[in-house]
């Protein structure tokens, strides 16, 4: 008997191109599915279409709730999903034919409980493969040492990151089950996959790494990341602190530390830039009062002190030393500049 693969897809207002995520599930080569369709309180029409699939294949299980973001669906789906594994696509992506039967023939044949993929980002005018740096290994037992680090950033070469997404992923129901893992809210963390991650790996045996890059992640307009948010940075010093806590606590910290802060430094000087970018929606003054908010920050300050950022690029290490020594104006000038020239 075959081993039933649950799948996952939290569908919000995407009534565009969920027919096209559905249909590219539906189709796929290994047909054991557990197909659960959670309606995240969408106003547009994707609801109804989950529906209509319900009605054409029995394998779609279609649960309607009120909207409560990305994370909260996917713990809907959790709560009603029965299969051995269980993998999640986003209502705006899709996968390719074979995407779920390559993990699940390489997860057999290595006798794993997860395997893990790449993907192939999908812009309006071109395609990027993005296969998974660490393709072809095997990880018995070292999971937490190997893979948690690199997803917690690029070191400061920017090399070696692992994609920290859950989506182009097979994991082990049986862990998720009997370790009641679910999903914190992206409204309280600015990363509810990396959360999840931290929980999940420590306590997998073994991981095996698919050179398949069949997930096809889309650059749709208005993406979260590039949009203004007031509270970008702060989530994001959120975020270190609770990631800080659990190495710490899994002893792998050391290895942690240095892609943390690069990421928390990277998220500092974007959070600048869009703040001056924006200054003329939300106002000059209020633009630099938020700007030294991120410079005074007690955590930032802290990295700062820790951190060797001789191996970083030339004008991220200028624009570090001009938030550590809260230089507004020149600040100013430069993200104008950035700004100005998309640069």
């Amino acid at each position: 008997m075959k081993d039933l693969v649950s799948v996952i897809v939290p569908v919000y207002n995407v009534e565009k191109y969920i027919h096209r995520c559905i249909t590219s599930i539906i189709n796929q080569s290994y047909s054991e599915l557990e197909i659960i369709l959670v309606d995240d309180g969408s106003s547009d029409s994707s609801g109804l279409i989950c529906d209509e699939y319900a009605l054409k294949d029995k394998r779609i299980k279609v649960i309607h709730k009120k909207n409560g973001g990305l994370g909260y669906a996917r713990n809907s789906g959790l709560d009603c999903a029965t299969g051995k594994y269980v993998t999640f696509i986003d209502g705006d992506d899709y996968i390719g034919l074979t995407h779920i039967e390559k993990m699940l023939t390489l997860i057999t044949e290595t006798n794993s409980d997860t395997c893990m993929a790449g993907h192939t980002k999908v812009y309006s005018n071109r395609e990027e493969k993005h296969l998974n740096v660490c393709s072809g290994k095997i990880y018995k037992g070292n999971a937490k040492e190997q893979i948690l680090p690199r997803m917690c950033g690029a070191n400061t070469y920017g090399q070696d990151y692992i994609e920290m997404s859950v989506c182009m992923v097979l994991l082990s129901n049986e862990i998720i089950k009997q370790n009641h893992l679910r999903f914190v809210s992206e409204r309280e963390y600015v990363s509810e996959d990396l959360v999840f991650d931290f929980e999940y790996y420590p306590l997998s045996k073994s991981v095996c790494i698919s050179d398949d890059a069949d997930y096809y992640y889309c650059d749709n307009a208005g993406s979260l990341t590039t949009k203004y948010r007031n509270d970008r940075f702060e989530s994001q010093i959120k975020l270190y602190k609770l990631l800080s806590e659990k190495a710490q606590e899994i002893g792998i910290w050391e290895e942690c530390r240095e892609r943390l802060q690069n990421t928390v430094l990277a998220i500092a000087r974007y959070s600048v830039k869009l703040e001056y970018k924006f200054a003329n929606v939300n106002g000059r003054k209020a633009a630099q009062s938020n700007v030294r908010k991120i410079c005074q920050d007690s955590t930032l300050k802290q990295i700062f002190a820790e951190y060797d950022d001789k191996n970083i690029k030339m004008s991220s290490r200028a624009v570090n030393y001009l938030i550590r020594n809260q230089h507004i104006i020149l600040l100013n000038i430069i993200m104008h500049i950035k700004n100005t020239f998309d640069i």
